[in-house]
């Protein structure tokens, strides 16, 4: 892995990259950054007792207990199949016997895709899942102590208001018990497809695609420079630090390591001769597929290929420099250019392979005839 000293801040947030040639590994410097803990409880006792709003908690991690507490109040909540109203009950480690709901009947809207906000459009939907294509800006999932929108409480929104009258038409739709879930998520202004669940028990087979590396996760991105192979795989291993605040990046697998594995494919080149002579500058169409997921791994690797994202204020190196000196953003690219393209699953209830698509939105579509015009222009 190449790559020079990459940094940036996003919105008052200091985020740097430094690669050391010698030790052959790219420190990302997160302070500042809220980073999603991962830890779990340590304790594996079986006879521990806690509230069932706990057990919920840690069954449901992306879910704010606000949403929990209310599933309770509604009666969504199920302890061996009794529907229980008070979230702080005692009760022992519950295992599976804590479920909300059961089996739903399918859902399809007549019209699809339908806006459900300036920023996210409903793509598909039934009883299982729901496909929305989220536009940058827009959050995948609240924020703790956050009042802005997320496409999934835009999604909730739509189930129990414009979209109800279409549901209750249905024969066998309960409404109620269609309760989007978090499956996994894109960062706040990376665009495109985002899948969540409509019941816990296809959240568990969804869930389980993203860990087994089975669930397809394409994007498309607009990288600056050139690769000297056309396809390709990223690997490298990442481990974050005790505090949350630092990412280093190995070239070879050491303690405490996640491997992080993304393919690359060149789509089309854009050049032009730079102001020295004899040299052209190139930006690149790239291909990309997770095949691991962790946080900000497709801009890592770009950046440490040597092909950061145009618009990527964390890891290009002009758009930091930009941002400080607050000047214009070059090719006036206001974010990254790297949009989820598409997604490849098994679906939870009928076991076939499903395919979600959506094209390039308004912004990069202007982009690319940008760089394709000023390309061909020379």
């Amino acid at each position: 892995m190449a790559a020079d000293g990459i940094c940036g801040p996003m919105g008052g947030v200091l985020l740097a990259v430094k690669f050391d040639p010698m030790l052959a590994r790219l420190r990302v410097d997160l302070r500042g950054l809220t980073l999603e803990s991962a830890a779990m409880s340590d304790s594996e006792n079986e006879a521990e007792v806690k509230p069932a709003l706990e057990w919920l908690s840690e069954r449901y991690p992306d879910s704010p207990r606000k949403r929990l507490k209310d599933w309770f109040a509604k009666g969504r909540i199920q302890l061996d199949g009794v529907v229980i109203k008070k979230p702080h009950q005692q009760i022992t480690d519950p295992g599976d016997r804590l479920s909300m709901g059961g089996t739903l009947a399918p859902v399809f809207f007549r019209h699809l895709p339908t806006r459900i906000h300036a920023q996210a459009t409903l793509l598909y939907i039934d009883s299982s899942l729901a496909i929305v294509n989220k536009g940058a800006g827009l959050l995948s999932v609240p924020v703790p102590d956050s009042n802005q929108v997320s496409a999934l409480t835009v999604l909730e929104k739509f189930l129990q208001g414009k979209g109800a009258t279409e549901l209750d038409q249905q024969k066998g739709v309960h409404r109620k018990r269609l309760i989007p879930l978090p499956v996994h998520r894109l960062d706040q202004y990376t665009s495109g497809i985002i899948c969540f669940a409509m019941n816990p028990k296809a959240r568990e087979s969804l869930v389980r695609q993203v860990r087994d590396h089975t669930f397809l996760r394409e994007y498309m991105a607009i990288g600056d420079g050139k690769l000297d192979q056309k396809r390709g795989e990223w690997r490298a291993w990442f481990r974050l630090d005790e505090e949350g605040m630092y990412q280093t990046v190995f070239d070879t697998e050491e303690e405490g390591t996640t491997e992080a594995i993304s393919r690359y494919e060149v789509v089309e080149e854009y050049s032009w001769p730079t102001a020295v002579q004899g040299q052209r500058h190139t930006v690149s169409k790239l291909r990309l597929r997770l095949e691991t997921g962790l946080k900000h791994q497709l801009r890592i690797h770009a950046a440490g290929a040597g092909v950061p994202l145009l618009g990527d204020r964390h890891y290009h190196p002009d758009y930091k420099s930009a941002l400080e000196n607050k000047g214009g953003m070059p090719y006036n690219v206001q974010r990254q250019a790297l949009h989820a393209s598409s997604l490849g699953l098994v679906h939870p209830e009928t076991g076939k392979m499903r395919r979600f698509t959506c094209k390039f939105t308004r912004d990069l579509a202007e982009l690319e005839t940008m760089l394709r015009d000023k390309s061909q222009g020379q």
